[in-house]
């Protein structure tokens, strides 16, 4: 598969290629435009927030090996909540390439 020119820029603005495009391509494509011939995002969106969630627990247990869950637990949710990954899509431009 062949990615259309702003996929193209969008991959060299993250300064990641993908070894699968049509991942990419599934993951800017929201819910309100899949169909049967074109798949959504959301299974990508529920395996992503796991991931995310796990490497970010990972991150915090070896910043500071000494912190208790009840200090880790804030910084955790500070980190995954909607509105710090909104600033990061917002960071990267995802709103652009979007569709």
């Amino acid at each position: 598969m062949r990615l259309a020119a702003d996929l193209l820029a969008f991959q060299g603005r993250l300064g990641y290629s993908f070894r699968r495009p049509d991942l990419l391509v599934r993951a800017v494509t929201h819910a309100s435009i899949g169909s049967a011939t074109r798949p959504d995002n959301q299974r990508l969106e529920f395996l992503g927030d796991r991931v995310l969630g796990l490497v970010m627990a990972e991150a915090l247990l070896f910043a500071d090996e000494t912190a208790r869950e009840g200090q880790l637990a804030p910084r955790f949710n500070a980190l995954v909540r909607k509105e710090t990954c909104a600033d990061v899509a917002r960071e990267v431009g995802l709103g652009e390439w979007k569709r």
